[in-house]
């Protein structure tokens, strides 16, 4: 394929490729059943609260079956692990569809399918992210993990709004199994793979990878900053149907402002690989990109309005795709081989649990204080944890695998 198509080097890897389209599909989907199903939970119980406990309920899992799934990534075939888990929340997905076109749809229902579903998600994202290093070559490694996160916000941008008009004119039946087909076509995509020779796995005690997460300088800000960020920034997102009913909003608006997100992750993948291009470290990109995330936070915070709500969302996605893309790369190059998928799984810890955490936190005093007052301490945080990394910078970070590979 000639390159001045522009087509990016790691797409032309058919494996990566096909699964990589699947992902795109599978997110997409995602984000129609989370529009319909934080909607549903506001609409029906009236209560910010219960929308945080929403999100909680679909990564609570994570909290006891993350370590797990990253015991099934440094034992098993990465592949099989993934297309288990993925028909898992397709079946999920489907029977709160079955439920919806039938009328029997609760929020009780919608609870139950959505832990069933995390659980299977956090059982099964190690031994995916796992697969990527497996698919492409090394150098392109980066790239794959920029890709992967340019997909997730190709969804985030075109899933949300989409899924506001398919719920405002077509209902929820239609986004749940919207969601399962989606969940299909990338357990397919998985089932067409070819074998991957994924050497001899060295299964390692958890508290092996335990201790390295711990002592190694760069492994333990990582995770760390992931979870601060994460706690602080993740609410924004998981309650952007509280956001949406503040500026007089409906579905539509509200697939709007986390499409705005989408969008702006979008371009944020893209200035990120022009500046780390220019010589950017990702010791220096990812505390800026955390107080700048904080003040865009602001401006969500304090907006009456959809559409200056919509630009603080946009320019808020740019930051959020930073920390996500520079986290996990640098997750990836810089962890021994033996130890990735537990490297992985705590990575996923490090996303998964703040977010559920401040979710209902932030729900809370969204109930108490109001959703401004609430964005705006989360604000706050974040700027007050970006300054202190950025003057306290850890340059290991910036070190990849082959440095450990060596040593």
């Amino acid at each position: 394929m000639p390159a001045a198509l522009g087509v990016p080097a790691v797409l032309r890897v058919p494996a990566f490729r096909n699964v990589w389209m699947g992902s795109v599909l599978s997110n997409g989907g995602t984000w129609f059943q989370a529009v319909a199903a934080g909607w549903l939970v506001l609409q029906i119980t009236g209560s910010a609260t219960m929308v945080g406990l929403l999100a909680l309920a679909y990564r609570a899992p994570a909290f006891v079956l993350a370590p797990w799934g990253g015991k099934l990534a440094d034992r098993h075939d990465w592949r099989r692990v993934g297309i288990v888990t993925f028909s898992v929340e397709a079946a999920g997905a489907l029977a709160l569809a079955v439920l919806a076109a039938t009328g029997h749809l609760s929020v009780a229902a919608i609870f139950a399918a959505t832990v069933v579903m995390g659980a299977a998600f956090a059982v099964g994202l190690p031994s995916v992210l796992a697969l990527v290093p497996a698919l492409v070559p090394t150098p392109r490694l980066q790239e794959a993990v920029a890709l992967n996160a340019a997909g997730i916000n190709v969804a985030r941008a075109v899933g949300p709004i989409l899924g506001g008009v398919a719920l405002a004119t077509a209902g929820a039946t239609w986004c749940f199994a919207i969601n399962a087909l989606s969940f299909l076509a990338l357990v397919a995509a998985l089932v067409a793979a070819p074998h991957l020779e994924q050497g001899a796995k060295v299964p390692q005690r958890l508290r092996t990878a335990m201790r390295y997460a711990f002592t190694d300088h760069a492994a333990r800000r990582l995770l760390v900053g992931m979870f601060i960020f994460m706690l602080f920034a993740g609410p924004v997102q998981e309650l952007a149907p509280v956001v949406a009913q503040r500026v007089g909003g409906g579905p539509v608006a509200l697939g709007v402002i986390l499409g705005a997100m989408g969008t702006g992750a979008l371009l944020g993948a893209w200035g990120l690989q022009v500046l780390s291009r220019r010589g950017l470290p990702r010791h220096r990109a990812i505390p800026i990109a955390t107080v700048a995330f904080g003040a865009c936070l602001v401006v969500v915070a304090a907006s009456p309005v959809l559409a200056l709500t919509a630009v603080g969302m946009l320019a808020a996605g740019a930051f959020w795709i930073w920390l996500l893309t520079l986290t996990n790369s640098a997750v990836q190059l810089s962890s021994p081989s033996q130890l990735l998928g537990r490297m992985l799984s705590f990575y996923q810890l490090a996303v998964i649990t703040p977010i559920a955490v401040g979710s209902v936190l932030f729900g809370s005093l969204a109930g108490w204080l109001g959703i401004g007052w609430s964005m705006g301490i989360a604000a706050v945080a974040l700027m007050a944890w970006g300054a202190w990394t950025l003057a306290h910078p850890v340059p290991d970070i910036d070190r990849d695998i082959r440095s450990i590979r060596s040593g």
